[in-house]
Formats: C-alpha cells, sequence, structure tokens
C-alpha cells in the first residue's frame, strides 16, 4: 500500500474485521480488540501501524454497517455474481473486500465510486492476481450501479 491515509487504514481494517467476522468471531471480540492498547496492527509483517493514525469513526461506522446489513450485502452480492458462482464459493477475503466496500456505499452514497473502489482495488491488490481485482471491480461496479439506481427511484419518487 503507498499511501496510508487515516481512512485507507480503517478500510483495511474493516476488510480484516470482516474476514475475522466471516470465519469465526464476534463482532464484540473483533471491537474489543481493535480498542485493546496490547493489539497491534499491522499492514504487513514490517509496518506496525499506530492506532493514532487510523480514523477510528470511520472504521466502526464501515464495520458496523456490515455487520447491521451483512444479509442484504450477501444478497447484492449473490445477485451479482455470474454463472455458477455463488457467495459460498467466493475466497473468504474476496467476500471481506467485496461486503465492506459495498457497506461504505450504501452508508456513503456521495463519496465518489472511483475513490471507494480505488482504495479497495489497492487492498486486494495485497492478496490477489490481476483476474481478482477485476473480477471484484466488476462486482463493485454492478452493485455500485444496482444501489445508485435504487437511490435515484426514491429520490423521485
Amino acid at each position: 500500500m503507498n499511501k496510508v491515509l487515516p481512512k485507507t487504514l480503517s478500510r483495511y481494517l474493516a476488510v480484516q474485521a470482516a474476514y475475522n467476522l466471516i470465519i469465526s468471531s464476534d463482532k464484540d471480540e473483533i471491537i474489543d480488540n481493535f480498542n485493546s492498547k496490547s493489539t497491534s496492527i499491522f499492514i504487513d509483517f514490517d509496518k506496525k501501524i499506530k492506532k493514532r493514525n487510523i480514523d477510528k469513526s470511520f472504521f466502526l461506522k464501515i464495520f458496523n454497517n456490515f455487520c447491521d446489513k451483512k444479509i442484504n450485502i450477501d444478497e447484492l452480492i449473490s445477485k451479482n455474481l455470474n454463472g455458477n458462482w455463488k457467495l459460498a464459493r467466493l475466497p473468504l477475503v474476496i467476500s471481506a473486500i467485496l461486503s465492506v466496500a459495498i457497506s461504505e456505499i450504501i452508508l456513503f452514497p456521495k463519496t465518489s465510486i472511483k475513490i471507494i473502489v480505488s482504495e479497495y482495488l489497492e487492498i486486494a491488490e495485497s492478496f490477489h492476481n490481476v483476474d481478482e481485482i477485476k473480477f471484484i471491480n466488476a462486482i463493485l461496479d454492478k452493485i455500485y450501479k444496482e444501489i445508485h439506481d435504487e437511490q435515484q427511484r426514491i429520490t423521485n419518487n
């Protein structure tokens, strides 16, 4: 990750938190670990992050929204997968990245989709190859259009 801004770190941490929630932990335990003074946060094996460099409020907003809207987010992902793909078949890291990105799209509809997508694609580059990054980009684009169209319908009624 080239630029390490507070919101970028918060997004990265929210993806890690979502991944933990998907595999086993409960929400309260994840937040307790985040708030614990003894928990260290690393972007990679060498780069330890100081918690004061993270936008805690932003992290909690997107993570809590992910938790609260997980069923709706999973439905959005599922109906936008092609062919024989099912949500359960997605690698867990891809699922976490998509879910947190969608959480942010829902929560902050006025934030540029280009900013949101580029941030999560940069996170994805830490874990995945070019084809998987293209897959994430395509899914986020479809879901953004669906959410945006729905918000337009609501606004026009």
